[in-house]
């Protein structure tokens, strides 16, 4: 098995979809933090990031790019 290291650009996000009507974990309005999934459909969407650190914790889950409106594609 080998483990390739690769560079993600961390990306800040608003929520334009009410996921909470479909059982989901995100809220509309809200500012999550995430990067691109491997097929570029989605994002990889986290709750916060520890900005000092360059940490993201609290992974929600994977979700559409239709569900996010980006705030800061670069931080």
């Amino acid at each position: 098995m080998s483990i390739r290291k690769t560079e993600i650009e961390l990306k800040k996000m608003v929520c334009v979809f009410d996921g909470q009507e479909e059982g989901l974990s995100i809220k509309k309005e809200k500012e999550y933090y995430g990067f691109e999934t491997m097929d570029g459909r989605g994002y990889n969407v986290f709750s916060d990031m520890k900005v000092n650190m360059g940490v993201l914790s609290n992974w929600i889950g994977s979700y559409p790019k239709a569900y996010f409106e980006l705030v800061d594609d670069k931080i």
